[in-house]
């Protein structure tokens, strides 16, 4: 759990989310791998303060009987609405933000935007206190398309409609897959308060100013506008990432190993960290890599029923850092299948 800074906590007035609603919010997402603030223990209190947001972020998506598919490849992210906050004449909404690999703001892709005063993009009844998002869903482009695709052509020409599309989906091509949250790669969101213009729409982000501290932060001393906003995709950062994964495959005719070649400093490690990944493993399976030379480097067992992926922490049997090259891997399933493949290290 993140705890608010002492700095942040000095905003006053400010907004506090206690009691019942935090409670529900931490007590159905147990399974939460990130957390922007401080949400409490489930059952307990929770503090926020406006622009701070009591965000969940997990994956997987829950059923209607409980059931959590951990394994779909997609993050649900909740969050308790600020009634307050809505009720702010320059409110427009939410936007959901989602970077890859590392914990910075400075690339993040808007996946999704809750336009209150938008029907097409606002579907929240007044009486639900905690909102869901699961990316990828639609995200509210509407797009011109062919009515019926085969094989990748439109096989109604002439006859298309208005279909509502997420981001990374390629125009005119709703059957291809979108480009939602990658296995293995650590994901990190964010919620920023959206704004209206003099139109009433949803255009910006809404802009908060840092006044405190006796307009400590701002180029000119007592004049608003001249601050940095708190309301900012760094306010409701994820702390700590999420991941998400395939399910776990029949066969082990689709393994492969991610990345390849492994570079140590890709995108896909976090500061510290050094990995590969099996993915389209079995629910249980043996697998064993060795150098060209034939010598047993390492020995891993995946028990995992759900899962289809397996992480290598690229080191030996004895707990030491191997060295770059090539190397072989080993796939036996429990009924006997077995796969074989190389990749390539390059620290």
């Amino acid at each position: 759990m993140t705890k608010i800074e002492p700095s942040r906590a000095r905003r006053a007035p400010g907004i506090l989310v206690r009691g019942l609603l935090a409670a529900l919010l931490c007590a159905v997402t147990t399974t939460a791998t990130g957390a922007a603030t401080d949400c409490g223990a489930p059952g307990g209190p929770a503090t926020v303060v406006f622009p701070e947001l009591c965000l969940r972020a997990f994956a997987g998506v829950p059923g209607s009987n409980g059931a959590d598919s951990t394994v779909s490849r997609k993050v649900t992210l909740r969050w308790v609405r600020d009634r307050v906050a809505e009720a702010r004449p320059d409110f427009g909404g939410y936007r959901i933000y989602r970077q890859s690999a590392r914990r910075d703001t400075t690339n993040m892709e808007l996946v999704r935007r809750f336009a209150r005063r938008d029907t097409l993009l606002w579907h929240f009844p007044d009486s639900q206190d905690t909102l869901q998002f699961v990316d990828p869903d639609s995200a509210g482009n509407l797009v011109k398309v062919c009515r019926r695709y085969v094989d990748g052509l439109c096989d109604t020409p002439g006859d298309s409609v208005f279909a509502l599309l997420p981001p990374g989906q390629p125009v005119g091509r709703p059957d291809l897959p979108v480009a939602g949250p990658h296995d293995g790669f650590p994901l990190y969101y964010s919620i920023v308060y959206g704004a209206i213009d003099q139109t009433v729409r949803e255009v910006t982000e809404m802009f908060v100013p840092d006044t405190l501290d006796n307009y400590a932060r701002c180029n000119v001393p007592g004049d608003p506008t001249s601050c940095p906003s708190l309301n900012n995709k760094a306010t409701n950062l994820m702390q700590s990432p999420v991941f998400v994964s395939g399910p776990a495959e029949r066969d082990v005719e689709s393994v492969v190993v991610v990345p390849n070649p492994y570079r140590g400093s890709a995108r896909w490690d976090q500061p510290g960290v050094q990995r590969v990944q099996f993915h389209h493993l079995p629910a249980r399976a043996i697998v064993r890599i060795y150098t060209v030379s034939g010598d047993l480097v390492r020995e891993l067992e995946k028990t995992d029923p759900l899962s289809g992926n397996l992480d290598w922490n690229l080191k030996n049997g004895n707990g030491r850092d191997i060295t770059s090259g090539i190397y072989l891997y080993h796939v036996l399933s429990d009924e006997g299948f077995e796969a074989k493949g190389n990749f390539v290290v390059i620290l």
